[in-house]
């Protein structure tokens, strides 16, 4: 299991490192063509112009121009990011039986609130008057009130495993016993 966990999590990093290699290969949006002294030069529009009422902030532009084609991207960055970190988290498992199935269904619960949360996110690039849950536009709301909190899901699964899934009573006293050995021998 250790070997073959491994390969999965080496996988899981080939293929952030892939599409964050991707994100330098496909072209910014939105962009434009513009002629100076008889040159073609493209302009990039998205790096942020000021805004027309605060001169002192700048704004980004046309968000569906901006991330319309790339949203998929950074859903598949970020779900392929939530697998390395619960796969991470098997490797200091001593008892991994334990925790298999609640670190599994964290994780999916997660990877669904996340899914929710882009696709809420590219309806209101669609239309930014959306509905507000709770004085926040949907994505946000989603973030705020689901996905942030559900994480400490993970966190109380630890606390509440630790003795049985990650170091046991008979762990502590065997590394007990080898602090007094090496401590007796070095006295």
């Amino acid at each position: 299991m250790p070997d073959r966990l491994a390969r999965a999590l080496f996988g899981l990093l080939l293929a952030l490192c892939a599409l964050f290699a991707l994100t330098f290969v496909l072209e910014e949006q939105p962009s434009e063509e513009v002629v100076t002294d008889g040159q073609v030069e493209r302009v990039y529009l998205g790096h942020g112009a000021s805004h027309e009422r605060f001169p002192s902030m700048d704004h980004g532009g046309d968000g569906p121009a901006r991330h319309g084609g790339r949203l998929w991207m950074a859903w598949a960055f970020a779900l392929v990011q939530l697998a390395l970190i619960i796969g991470s988290l098997f490797m200091g498992l001593r008892h991994p039986g334990l925790l298999r199935w609640p670190l599994v269904m964290s994780g999916v619960t997660l990877a669904t609130l996340l899914t929710l949360m882009v696709a809420t996110y590219a309806r209101y690039l669609a239309d930014p008057g959306g509905p507000l849950m709770l004085g926040l536009p949907l994505p946000t709301a989603w973030f705020i009130y689901a996905f942030w909190p559900t994480q400490f899901l993970v966190v109380v699964l630890f606390v509440l495993y630790f003795h049985r899934a990650v170091v046991t009573p008979d762990d502590m006293t065997r590394f007990r016993e080898i602090v007094a050995a090496r401590r007796a021998r070095t006295e």
